[in-house]
């Protein structure tokens, strides 16, 4: 009975098991609440009590909503200089510049010749640009939060000496703060370009790897000493890695039309990533045989929707257990900081990949190393 049906069974158990490890890998991106967002203010006139109060003001706000709040993460960076240093090692999403002679000019604010503070928002946008969006709605209502503040003590003290308010004066504190924003390392045009590498390497590399562990136990091959097998392997995935990894990028530029200015970085870049990935996988499947096949693909749909999202973003789970185990996240890492932060080749996610790679290679070769070991003593 179950003979004559089972490709009708079949069907129906793999359907509902795809659609529930669909629905289950969307669980990260549902009800999402950021936390400890990590947010910067530079005060540049430091000496005046007045700026101090409003950048206390400002540290005073850790948290943001009722329900599910944000919560925020204030550091104190001394000079622009340095949070631009900072801005460009992604330590920050966004920063509030207390701008210089703040409290001198707004104190002159009561005055027939009232000269406005000046407050300076930055965003930066290439760390992940949703979050940019939300940190940007979020400066724009403590500006005007400070604005009104400012306003009403200028009401207040006039209003205590019973005296009118000038139409000069009226005129100043109906929006008393010169707001500049600010966005650095922008998306512009390639707000994907990180993300788009993702699927393509990493499904190439998958089929690579499959390829390459069944080109190993072919018939025509068994005979051959399995150190010559893992070497026909390793400098197979090597070249393949390298075609992969120039081709893809000359894709992005044909097909969606992306032109970057240090193509052969992200080219090189891609190419690690991609022979890490055959590594890892072919190193793996080498203990496991073709049932740690599975793994892999699924790995790549929990893995996007993560992806998809700022760290601060993820529940306590997600952001460390799963989180930091994930090789695919230092591709990610690593191209938006060469595509946006033109950072060159050598940096952490570049030293992370090779790890990948390292270990996958020693897998592979223990593997053969045990096997060998194994036919000289049935010998």
């Amino acid at each position: 009975m179950f003979k004559k049906y089972k490709f009708w069974l079949l069907a129906a158990i793999g359907g509902i098991a795809l659609s529930f490890i669909m629905v289950l890998s969307q669980i990260p991106t549902v009800h999402t609440t950021v936390k400890n967002l990590p947010l910067a203010i530079v005060n540049e006139d430091p000496t005046n009590p007045i700026s101090e109060k409003i950048v206390d003001q400002l540290k005073n706000v850790t948290s943001v909503g009722d329900k599910n709040p944000t919560t925020l993460k204030w550091t104190t960076v001394k000079s622009t200089a340095a949070l631009k240093q900072d801005m460009s090692k992604q330590k920050f999403y966004g920063a509030i510049i207390i701008k210089r002679h703040f409290g001198e000019n707004m104190a002159t604010l009561a005055t027939s010749k009232p000269t406005k503070p000046s407050v300076t928002t930055v965003i930066n946008q290439a760390k992940n640009p949703t979050v940019g969006t939300a940190v940007t709605n979020l400066f724009s209502h403590m500006t005007t939060t400070i604005s009104g503040t400012i306003s009403k003590d200028i009401i207040t003290q006039f209003a205590l000496h019973q005296q009118p308010i000038p139409i000069v004066i009226a005129k100043t504190i109906v929006q008393p703060l010169n707001v500049t924003n600010k966005i650095v390392h922008p998306t512009e045009n390639k707000v994907n370009a990180t993300a788009i590498y993702f699927q393509p390497l990493w499904l190439s590399s998958v089929i690579i790897s499959l390829m390459l562990f069944y080109a190993a136990k072919d018939g025509q091959l068994r005979g051959q000493n399995k150190y010559r097998l893992a070497t026909m392997q390793l400098i197979t995935a090597a070249s393949l890695a390298i075609f992969i990894g120039v081709m893809t990028p000359l894709y992005t530029t044909w097909l969606l039309d992306y032109h970057f200015q240090n193509f052969w970085t992200i080219t090189l870049f891609a190419t690690i990533a991609e022979f890490s990935f055959i590594m890892i996988i072919l190193g793996i499947l080498s203990w496991t045989g073709f049932i740690g096949l599975p793994l892999f693909v699924l790995l790549m749909f929990f893995a996007l929707p993560i992806l998809q999202l700022a760290p601060e973003m993820l529940s306590h789970f997600y952001r460390n257990s799963i989180y930091p185990w994930l090789p695919m996240r230092f591709l990610i890492d690593g191209m938006r900081g060469i595509i946006y932060y033109h950072d060159g080749i050598w940096h952490t996610p570049t030293f992370n990949l090779l790890w990948v790679m390292v270990i996958g290679m020693f897998l592979l070769i223990a593997k053969v190393f045990l096997s060998q070991t194994r036919n000289i003593i049935a010998k």
